[in-house]
């Protein structure tokens, strides 16, 4: 019976210390990354239209606000996105303009302040990217992108 009880407070050291290490182990990942914590959506994105070569950003910021550029438009705007992805993986965002500067967009278009949209975002699985579409149709005809991250939630953009 002692012997069992060694073994078994051996076993009991060893799986706290394990425990401990990978504890330790998803620390130092949460303060590398620190999107890890937080909606893959957080932080500044780049996406290059292919036939014009136009720019459009986006940056979300974690207060539920965002700014969007694409061409001569710049844009404002309030969104909410689903915490978790839906059966297919997407994500729904939804963000509603609150200022714009009224020029053109990549689209030769404008947005009027109250506009407001309605996307589902696919992200790769390292979460360096992701896709924009107009409904979450796995088929994916009605999408755009890639949209890459350039720049995480931790740093300043001014």
């Amino acid at each position: 019976m002692r012997g069992q009880r060694h073994n078994n407070t051996k076993l009991w050291i060893g799986c706290m210390l394990t425990a401990n290490l990978f504890c330790n182990s998803l620390a130092t990942r949460a303060d590398s990354d620190p999107r890890s914590l937080k909606h893959p959506l957080i932080g500044y994105w780049e996406s290059t239209l292919p036939d014009t070569r136009c720019l459009e950003t986006y940056w979300f910021k974690e207060d539920g606000t965002a700014v969007f550029s694409s061409g001569e438009e710049q844009l404002e705007a309030r969104y909410e996105v689903t915490p978790q992805p839906d059966a297919q993986g997407f994500f729904k965002l939804s963000h509603r303009v609150t200022q714009t500067n009224h020029s053109q967009d990549c689209t030769q278009q404008t947005s009027k302040v109250g506009s407001e949209q309605t996307s589902f975002l696919l992200f790769t699985p390292d979460g360096s990217r992701f896709i924009a579409c107009d409904d979450d149709d796995p088929s994916l005809e009605s999408c755009f992108g890639p949209i890459e991250l350039k720049n995480n939630a931790n740093k300043s953009l001014r």
